[in-house]
């Protein structure tokens, strides 16, 4: 990685390169001073117990320092498996940044192998949260490869960032910055407005967001022509975290004049796994794998399965759960279905758990969020099934979230829209309007409206 990284602004606040460099030298020594001492050895691992940007920029440039692996601490992390070092680092103040460093007598579970590089936990969103360990070498494959396909790769790119970094989607965008320079813009809090006042008024070649802010994005930009130029001329429009709705889709371009880049990826791969670009880019896919990557299709389940440098080395603590997830001969079971065109162009049609069986056959959320997703009145749905032991299969639960709280859809009005638009079975038999509960990287917790819908019949 290069020894000096480009210019940072964090929540509109220029943080120069001395600052940078002061923190993280003062954050290098002062943990080495907590271990070293006692052990003559620098700790084992470090870990930052925060979700701000700058805790987390500073605290993995003093891991990479110390050539010590990094955790990653998500608003679910086990405990047990937290490191002795948490690096806790003020807000910007005029520029500078204050690092604080404390100790606690905790140790990993379990020491993480030579040369892992960082430990990041899942969402949760399918299910118990793990701690994942990713190698050196698969972080700089996937800053390389990732901004090599997406064209990123001079250092004169201004990369704006409304992700958290302590999820492993942000972490990558920080790992194209830290290899190759330029600026990187990071919001530690998701606001969309101030996204689009950035894009309007400050150079910007690229963003990443998850499926909702391109919704408000589009919306904002109906009335507004100077965001929709700015959103227009960027180079990287780049989406994930979740299944980006055709809906959204469709309404960003006809709104803005370009597409969004629809990507995928999960924490195991590192995580970028296909990406869309301006040279990769197919209508209803989430583009080609990046170099490196295969992917391929399991015939029996039509699992997506990926296999390539980018992959973890295994969950921490959980070698049941590794050999669950690795294969033999290397191929990740990412628990995610979907389908590959001839040209290599991968579509993602949600999670096997996500499913909704009817008659037999198995059914994607998204045929039916996206039938209520069409109506104006809608921001973003999600759509659950619940099994029965009626001789249909699953019922179906829809969750929508208004795009003006104010004025919400009606129930009938959505009713009517997945009679014209859906068979008997698919529609819903629950429709509940509300703000969808979201985890921190800002995707729906569909965990949660699960059991929601499995123990109250839908009621929040």
């Amino acid at each position: 990685m290069n020894a000096a990284p480009g210019s940072l602004v964090i929540d509109g606040d220029l943080i120069t390169p001395t600052a940078l460099a002061t923190a993280v030298e003062r954050t290098a020594k002062a943990l080495s001073r907590e271990l070293g001492p006692a052990t003559g050895r620098p700790p084992l691992a470090v870990g930052v117990d925060a979700t701000t940007g700058p805790a987390v920029i500073v605290t993995a440039l003093a891991a990479e320092r110390l050539h010590v692996p990094l955790f990653l601490r998500g608003h679910s992390a086990a405990v047990q498996h937290w490191p002795p070092q948490v690096v806790a680092v003020a807000a910007p103040n005029a520029g500078e940044l204050a690092p604080v460093v404390t100790a606690t007598p905790r140790r990993p579970l379990e020491p993480p192998a030579p040369g892992t590089g960082a430990v990041f936990w899942t969402s949760g969103s399918s299910g118990t949260a793990k701690a994942v360990a990713l190698s050196r070498s698969a972080l700089d494959y996937q800053a390389e490869a990732t901004a090599r396909h997406l064209g990123i790769d001079d250092g004169d790119d201004a990369l704006l960032l409304p992700l958290p970094l302590n999820h492993a989607y942000g972490f990558s965008v920080f790992g194209i910055w830290r290899r190759f320079g330029g600026e990187l813009n990071l919001h530690t809090v998701l606001r969309p407005e101030a996204v689009a006042a950035d894009v309007k008024g400050r150079r910007t070649t690229s963003l990443d967001g998850v499926p909702f802010l391109y919704t408000l994005l589009a919306k904002a930009a109906e009335s507004d022509p100077v965001l929709r130029a700015g959103l227009r001329a960027l180079t990287v429009r780049g989406c994930g975290g979740a299944v980006l709705p055709a809906t959204v889709a469709a309404h960003f371009l006809d709104v803005v004049g370009a597409p969004v880049h629809d990507g995928y990826g999960l924490t195991e791969a590192g995580p970028n796994v296909a990406l869309s670009s301006a040279a990769h880019s197919r209508t209803g896919t989430v583009g080609r794998p990046l170099p490196g990557t295969d992917v391929r299709i399991a015939p029996d389940t039509g699992e997506v399965l990926v296999r390539g440098p980018g992959l973890m080395t295994g969950y921490l603590g959980r070698p049941d759960a590794t050999g669950d997830a690795l294969s033999g001969d290397g191929w990740l079971r990412t628990g995610d279905t979907g389908a590959l065109d001839p040209d290599g162009y991968l579509s993602v049609l949600g999670r096997l758990k996500d499913i909704i069986i009817v008659l037999g056959e198995n059914h994607a959320p998204a045929t039916i969020e996206d039938v209520l997703r069409a109506d104006e009145a809608v921001a973003d749905a999600v759509v659950v099934g619940v099994p029965t032991q009626k001789a249909h299969g699953d019922s179906v639960f829809a969750f929508v979230e208004a795009a003006d709280p104010g004025r919400p859809p009606s129930e009938r009005a959505l009713r009517t829209r997945c009679y014209q638009g859906l068979p008997p079975l698919l529609r819903p038999r629950v429709i509940q309007v509300g703000a969808l509960p979201r985890l921190p990287g800002g995707k729906a917790d569909r965990q949660r409206l699960r059991r929601l819908a499995a123990t109250s019949g839908g009621a929040r």
